[in-house]
């Protein structure tokens, strides 16, 4: 399996669209100095908004920066992790909670170092019941102490209970937004839930906005 090209942070490293990721990684890295923040949750309100390369981009150029980073799908009905980094799938978060397999021996090595993945590994049939188990509860716990940064990758919120389950168990969460898709109403819907179960919205991304990479600053070929 490749790598999904639309991984800029390493396909393209000096467009606009992977310093949008370094400058969203800074403000991040901000907002670690102000509280103590080491596990993300980066979701939306609906599908396609971008939410997986997102953490998969911002994984990456943390990694680039020395920091220990882990990237998990913990989208276990829609799961990408596995085809952005072109990775098996065979084991994951769902072996390491259903299994009891170590953390370890499911982690896979990303593409740069520092940076490792953890795929979503074999879907179950009740994803909302497996997130908000006592054993997903535990690894997210032990993730603080092993890693500077996880990303956690969870499915849209509205609809679904996945998000809300896990937003409370995490430092923060990283909502995505669909730029051009008139969902105001279901972004103000989807964060009010959000809040309502604990999570803390650290910022937001404004996803998939019109392609201004021509600018002359940028060389595609740098």
């Amino acid at each position: 399996m490749k790598l999904d090209p639309k991984l800029v942070s390493l396909s393209a490293r000096s467009t606009v669209w992977s310093e949008a990721y370094r400058g969203l990684r800074t403000s991040i890295e901000y907002v670690q100095i102000l509280r103590n923040l080491h596990t993300v949750l980066v979701t939306s309100a609906v599908r396609e908004s971008g939410k997986s390369l997102t953490a998969a981009n911002l994984a990456v150029v943390m990694a680039q920066a020395g920091n220990r980073t882990l990237v998990v799908d913990a989208d276990l009905r829609r799961p990408a992790q596995h085809k952005i980094f072109g990775l098996p799938n065979l084991q994951g978060y769902t072996t390491v909670i259903t299994k009891g397999l170590s953390l370890t021996s499911c982690l896979q090595a990303g593409p740069v170092e520092h940076l490792s993945v953890l795929t979503s590994g074999p879907l179950p049939r009740n994803p909302a019941d497996l997130l908000g188990s006592e054993a997903s509860m535990y690894v997210l716990g032990t993730l603080k102490d092993q890693f500077d940064m996880t990303l956690i990758d969870a499915p849209p919120v509205l609809g679904l209970a996945d998000a809300l389950t896990l937003g409370g168990h995490t430092d923060g969460v990283l909502y995505i937004i669909k730029s051009r898709f008139n969902s105001r109403r279901l972004d103000l819907k989807a964060l009010q839930q959000l809040r309502q179960t604990g999570s803390q919205v650290i910022g937001a991304v404004l996803n998939q906005a019109k392609d201004f990479d021509h600018h002359p600053y940028y060389d595609r070929n740098g």
